[in-house]
């Protein structure tokens, strides 16, 4: 049974443990930007383990949207590329079937630097750039243009 909607926006931020230091950046930066809203956070162990729970947040029809964070590393795991595929396809097939946005932030990393410029930075911040998308997408602010 899905849960009504309150008039008060709602969004769900599903996030991996794994790499915590570069997701927990990613996570503050999109809280940030859906400051002033309702935001539930999830977290899962890995990267891989981000779209069950995607499904699950999507499938109330509680939430205007849900932001998937996560970082695989390229090179590091020899399956990194399986993985990254797996999460990109269910994540598409979720928002398909939910009609709920999903915001897919599970980045593919190569390099300490590249992973602090895409979830530590103030310029680029793929966690505030998921926020910012999913507000305007459903045309409650923010975006436009930045992305």
């Amino acid at each position: 049974m899905a849960i009504p909607r309150t008039n008060r926006p709602r969004f769900a931020l599903v996030v991996s443990e794994y790499n915590r230091e570069y997701t927990d950046a990613l996570l503050a930066a999109a809280q940030a930007a859906l400051a002033g809203y309702e935001q539930t956070v999830v977290r899962v162990p890995g990267a891989y383990e981000i779209p069950l729970q995607v499904q699950r947040l999507a499938r109330t029809k509680r939430y205007e949207a849900v932001l998937a964070l996560g970082l695989i590393w390229q090179g590091r795991t020899h399956h990194a590329q399986e993985i990254l595929r797996a999460v990109t396809d269910a994540l598409m097939r979720i928002g398909l079937e939910t009609d709920v946005p999903v915001l897919h932030e599970v980045l593919a990393i190569k390099t300490e630097a590249e992973a602090r410029a895409r979830c530590m930075g103030t310029r680029l911040n793929r966690g505030r750039e998921a926020a910012e998308a999913a507000l305007s997408l459903l045309g409650m602010g923010a975006a436009e243009g930045k992305r």
